[in-house]
């Protein structure tokens, strides 16, 4: 049988781990417990469920937050058919990254901004299409108001009063550019033929090109991914949280702990900032969160099509954990994290460049990781589990406030330049 990518990462992964965080989750279910009880199989891991879906509720995005970066969206598009005297009907902004994948998180700094990742589609007969920075640059003009700065693919849009900036790429349907330039895409930055129909080509302003890019893409495989249940069929009712309604554009951010793969991101995300809070790595080298998504979500694809079965997500939560530092491709002497939606993309091409220090962040990252669930999964008081969890992930005591929400009391540190849209 022919293995996926995927797969085959993850049996190198396997092979190259030492062992599971913990052992304690190897005998699960408990012997007492019979094999269909699927309610005392429940009962047993919910101690570790509870405690990280608390974690997992305190850094959901608000949807009064979710609500104002959907009045932004239109407050962006309208300016641009002001300025440009674009139709409306030839501009589309949509999200894109965590806003798109439903793996937005808060800061685990209180009043630190977040930041929402959208793409400006337009049109490509109102621009010209063999220049890639004239259309870059008209987009920042139109822009100028909203004291919006250049980045190396989009725009920053501060957003002063709210409580999110906004990284804004502009871009053009990939298939329409290149009919009319084929040469101003660098030959190794090709669309993957899964992705080719949401291809787009962004402005790239170091080589002053038009470079593959293909958010959506990101969007339909963690989507698609996380579909496949590698759960058990329990009674996972049981688990469920109550739901809100989604809020257009941006997707409702609501994520529940049987959406294994999604909370494995948010969580590793959030402990990743924590890390960077205790000191153990530094901000400039942490992981980029695009490089903790592809990881994952390649990971939960290998086992998917290898056909692995969890009996609950603590278990798989594990499973990813262990596996994840495991999955970095090393190619002669070079590292690599493809991009599964552009061929020859490597989103780990900065850890090649700085004398392997995002690597060794990386690394220090994943270990803590590691320490930290294997404390979380030996303990077995509830109370000891849920103080635990907290510390970890930095969240406070129970002290809740009229949203439902604990807010964090740390000393808010200096203020850090934003990332560049992917970070």
């Amino acid at each position: 049988m022919t293995l996926t990518k995927s797969a085959s990462l993850v049996l190198k992964a396997e092979q190259a781990r030492p062992a599971r965080i913990t052992e304690s989750l190897e005998s699960f279910p408990p012997k007492s417990i019979a094999a269909d009880s699927a309610a005392e199989l429940l009962l047993a891991y919910s101690p570790w469920a509870r405690a990280l879906n608390e974690v997992n509720l305190h850094i959901t995005v608000r949807p009064e937050e979710i609500a104002e970066a959907v009045e932004a969206y239109n407050e962006v598009a309208h300016l641009l058919v002001a300025k440009l005297h674009w139709p409306l009907e030839a501009i589309s902004i949509l999200p894109q990254g965590s806003a798109s994948t439903k793996t937005l998180i808060r800061s685990p700094i209180g009043n630190q901004k977040f930041d929402i990742d959208a793409v400006c589609q337009v049109d490509i007969s109102e621009i010209d299409a063999s220049d890639p920075m004239g259309f870059f640059q008209s987009v920042g003009d139109a822009l100028g108001e909203l004291e919006a700065e250049a980045k190396k693919r989009c725009w920053n849009i501060p957003f002063p009063k709210k409580p999110f900036y906004l990284e804004f790429t502009p871009s053009v349907p990939l298939a329409t550019v290149s009919a009319q330039t084929p040469s101003s895409i660098a030959p190794r930055y090709r669309a993957a033929q899964r992705y080719q129909a949401t291809a787009l080509a962004v402005a790239d302003t170091p080589t002053e090109q038009w470079k593959t890019s293909n958010p959506e893409g990101i969007t339909t495989w963690v989507d698609d991914t996380a579909k496949r249940r590698l759960i058990v069929e329990l009674s996972m009712e049981a688990m469920a949280i109550d739901k809100r309604a989604d809020v257009a554009p941006v997707p409702s951010q609501e994520v529940q702990i049987i959406d294994t793969l999604r909370v494995a991101i948010r969580l590793f995300k959030r402990h990743r900032d924590m890390c960077v809070r205790r000191g153990i790595i530094a901000a400039d080298v942490k992981p980029i969160s695009i490089i903790i998504v592809t990881l994952l979500t390649s990971c939960y694809e290998g086992l998917a099509d290898l056909g692995r079965t969890y009996n609950h997500p603590v278990e798989l939560l594990d499973e990813l954990a262990s596996l994840m530092s495991h999955l970095v491709l090393k190619l002669e002497g070079q590292y690599r994290v493809d991009n599964p939606t552009v061929d020859g993309e490597n989103f780990a091409e900065k850890w090649n460049q700085d004398g392997g220090a995002r690597y060794r962040a990386f690394v220090a990252w994943c270990n803590t990781l590691s320490a930290d669930l294997k404390t979380i999964l030996a303990l077995t008081d509830p109370q000891e589990i849920s103080k635990r969890a907290r510390e970890v992930f930095g969240i406070p005591a129970p002290t809740i406030d009229d949203t439902g929400l604990s807010s964090i009391g740390y000393r808010t540190p200096p203020a850090t330049r934003p990332g560049r849209g992917l970070a």
